[in-house]
């Protein structure tokens, strides 16, 4: 072994496996985990890796034991404490490598140190043996071990790229996601294996497109899902990926929609408030209120479109009632009018529109009115971010505008692997 190597290893009674795997891996660095009670065998270990030509040297090793060698919990609090040296230890240049033996210890040890090690990027071992004790089934026979060696099958199998994007998914970082899953993908070698990455990248690919509002792509992309669903079943569980497939058929039918409407439509306000939720989620209160502004912007575009067949861009000053015409006609240029948010609420309040009245009614058209917080923004005309509590009061008074629940707007799935359904 030419690598500068850190290996971590489980100790038992028998010094002999840990010496074993001393000398198979000739490390830089040693990280000895032991019981209380088993601690003796390192000192043990050291001399006959020493005797076999694979001394240590001073100061090259470390000794964190468990405080129970029985408890599952207690093992492996021992063993994030390790995650810092695996960082440090990898952080020194691409040559630096960690391997991890899990031979030694109880079965509660080596359990903890192979659940724990999937997060690392290493190589695991195990020393076994030809002659075992009690006609081949009891303890290895002291001179006849023998070190077996495996990359470690969370990164072959693709399992932690997998656990980790599902989680980043679920945060709603889709790009992260979409990365984690394209490295690991290419990475595999196995082509079943690269097979299930890619089906669960389109998952998330055709999310992240529907949250840029690049809603015929994420249709198309979606439509996709059904040809890879033995894919989805195997890289997500089979209930999981069934309960997905469902709301992916829920999605679809809403982004054809969006795809088809090329203008303002009730959908598109829908799928703005679900966006905006989604940024609050995030803590972005400023592109929350940049959408919810759009919202409201976009129910008067439909209301003042759909119930009167008047453009916000350009409305005749012919059409507006008597009691605004001459307050605007000096706004007007070749007799029509360009309309912004508020004038636009305010015309339908004047036609005797029941969106309009409602708009008056939850204190939308007034000067300190929530939507005076998007102007403050320094995603509009001011420098000052949107807070919390900005956000939840113009939240409820949107929702109310659009006659419109929470429950009403739709959800992106949840991937994480213990969402089984």
């Amino acid at each position: 072994m030419t690598d500068p190597i850190l290996l971590i290893v489980t100790v038992g009674g028998s010094p002999e496996p840990i010496a074993v795997a001393l000398k198979h891996w000739r490390p830089a660095r040693v990280i000895f985990v032991p019981s209380r009670d088993t601690r003796p065998a390192v000192a043990a270990a050291l001399a006959l890796a020493a005797e076999e030509g694979a001394a240590l040297a001073p100061g090259a090793y470390d000794i964190e034991p468990v405080p129970d060698a029985q408890d599952l919990t207690a093992c492996l609090r021992t063993l994030q404490r390790l995650d810092v040296e695996v960082r440090r230890w990898l952080s020194r240049g691409a040559e630096y490598a960690v391997a991890v033996d899990y031979t030694g210890g109880t079965k509660t040890m080596s359990a903890a140190l192979a659940l724990w090690a999937r997060r690392w990027p290493c190589r695991i071992s195990y020393v076994g043996g030809t002659q075992r004790t009690r006609e081949g089934v009891g303890v290895v026979v002291a001179g006849s071990e023998h070190t077996l060696v495996t990359d470690n099958p969370w990164d072959t199998l693709g399992y932690q790229a997998v656990e980790d994007a599902c989680a980043t998914f679920d945060a709603g970082d889709f790009r992260a996601a979409a990365t984690l899953l394209e490295e690991a993908r290419r990475s595999a070698t196995d082509a079943r294996v690269k097979r299930e990455l890619s089906a669960l990248l389109e998952v998330v690919e055709s999310y992240s497109l529907w949250d840029r509002f690049r809603h015929k792509d994420a249709a198309t992309r979606l439509e996709r899902l059904a040809a890879v669903e033995n894919d989805l079943r195997a890289v997500l569980g089979a209930d999981t990926a069934g309960w997905l497939l469902e709301r992916v058929a829920e999605h679809r039918t809403h982004l054809q929609q969006l795809a088809d409407s090329g203008q303002a439509t009730t959908t598109l306000v829908v799928d703005l408030l679900a966006n905006a939720r989604r940024r609050v989620r995030e803590g972005r209160f400023d592109d929350a209120v940049a959408r919810l502004y759009r919202a409201t912007e976009a129910l008067a575009q439909i209301q003042l479109r759909d119930g009167y067949g008047l453009p916000t861009e350009a409305v005749p000053l012919s059409a507006v009632p008597e009691s605004l015409r001459d307050s605007w006609q000096s706004k007007a240029k070749d007799d029509t009018l360009k309309l912004g948010l508020q004038d636009v609420f305010e015309l339908l309040r004047a036609l005797g529109d029941p969106l309009g009245e409602r708009f008056a009614e939850l204190g939308l058209a007034e000067r300190k009115s929530p939507l005076a917080a998007r102007n403050r923004s320094i995603l509009a005309h001011g420098w000052q971010p949107i807070s919390e509590k900005d956000h939840a009061a113009l939240w409820t008074k949107v929702l109310a505008l659009a006659d419109c629940s929470a429950e009403d707007l739709p959800e992106f799935p949840r991937l994480a692997r213990d969402r089984e359904r």
